[in-house]
């Protein structure tokens, strides 16, 4: 059985109509205004709400926003009077599933409101399976963590019971006491690397923080090859840097921007560590390229890397907690999952293309409305480039 509120400010109209879906097998309540609409919808959970457009106090289209913040949102038929159906077509890009002139064949909305729960049960199977999803995502990451954890905790409890055992010794000789030291050095390092990995958890999902510091892209990008220009040199990497003079003008978060951009360069110099040619003769150095445009009101970032590339049915894993590539110990596979959080936390997204022996390309597009920029910035900024090495 449909669950329906009507919606309109004339009583024996709205009575009337609500009768006529009752004897039509549907449960159907009456509100005779928006702030009573919107109670009934938060206590009554309807599928399929007629809403009268033109009522005094919230209007319709007011109301009709309200309802399609409530999650889950019913479905919304508008009834209009307005025979131009300026404001019904409003109405629909409000949200609004469909919509129907006074006086509505009975017939006709009966039909409307069988469609507009069909929607509205799509829309919460859809929601479902995304929760599932969720969940699963989450087992998947509880399952890293204890794996991770475990590893390390072992090795803890071990060497505690080790010197345990060594402080049984009734005298303690120096080569005991070298051996507690040691011991004692390999469980602080341990629980190093459970924090290590704990930190890098609170950042998979990350708020951003608007009242951190703010850099520029192309200086930041600077910053964090200059930090590593002791690894670049001893790969032989060659680095390019172009960056729109636009960027120049826009203010990013440092932290957020910092943790992606030193997550993917690392991983790119990772991905070329094992295919550095430049010691055999006549071979191409391996390059590292950063780019950055405002583009469509957005922001793209590439880093390109000539590496050892990724496989195509790796590709889809990249992003997930606790997945890596690398060998044991060489990494614990937060890296891009911390990425792709702060990302999307941006309202952004980021991508790989890559193919293994061809490198590696990560886009990163995030929309310019998250940063603090000035009015010569955006799409008609110059798009020309200019190139720096290191």
């Amino acid at each position: 059985m449909v669950h329906v509120l009507v919606v309109d400010d004339e009583r024996d109209f709205a009575d009337l109509l609500s009768e006529r879906l009752r004897a039509r097998g549907m449960d159907v309540h009456t509100a005779y205004g928006g702030e009573q609409a919107l109670e009934m919808a938060r206590a009554l959970h309807p599928e399929v709400v007629v809403l009268d457009i033109t009522m005094p106090g919230m209007s319709g289209l007011e109301t009709l926003g309200a309802l399609k913040a409530e999650r889950p949102g019913p479905e919304v038929i508008l009834l209009t009077a307005d025979s131009t159906l300026n404001t019904a077509v409003a109405g629909m890009k409000g949200g609004a599933r469909d919509y129907l002139t006074k006086p509505a064949d009975i017939d006709t909305l009966v039909a409307a409101i069988g469609d507009a729960e069909g929607r509205h049960m799509e829309a919460l199977s859809r929601q479902r399976m995304t929760e599932t999803a969720k969940l699963a995502a989450m087992g998947e990451l509880a399952t890293g963590v204890a794996h991770e954890i475990n590893n390390p905790l072992q090795v803890m409890i071990n060497e505690a019971g080790w010197i345990e055992e060594i402080l049984r010794e009734p005298d303690l000789t120096e080569a005991n006491r070298a051996d507690l030291r040691s011991s004692l050095e390999l469980i602080r390092h341990q629980a190093g690397r459970c924090k290590a990995i704990t930190s890098k958890l609170l950042t998979l999902r990350c708020a951003l923080d608007a009242k951190g510091a703010t850099t520029k892209l192309p200086l930041l990008a600077r910053r964090l090859l200059a930090e590593r220009r002791k690894r670049i040199e001893a790969l032989g990497v060659e680095i390019v840097q172009e960056w729109t003079p636009a960027l120049s003008a826009v203010d990013i978060p440092e932290s957020e921007w910092g943790q992606v951009l030193a997550n993917v360069i690392d991983n790119a110099l990772d991905a070329m560590e094992n295919t550095n040619a430049a010691d055999a003769p006549g071979a191409a150095a391996p390059v590292l390229t950063l780019r950055g445009v405002c583009a469509d009101a957005r922001m793209e970032v590439t880093v390109r890397d000539t590496g050892c590339g990724i496989e195509e049915h790796l590709l889809t894993r990249i992003f997930e907690p606790f997945f890596s590539t690398k060998e044991v110990g060489k990494g614990i596979g937060l890296g891009l999952a911390i990425c792709h959080g702060i990302i999307e936390a941006m309202g952004g997204g980021i991508n790989v293309h890559s193919s293994p022996g061809h490198g590696s390309t990560f886009t990163i597009r995030v929309p310019m409305a998250v940063h603090a920029h000035n009015e010569n910035n955006g799409p008609g900024s110059p798009a020309s480039a200019k190139e720096e090495k290191i």
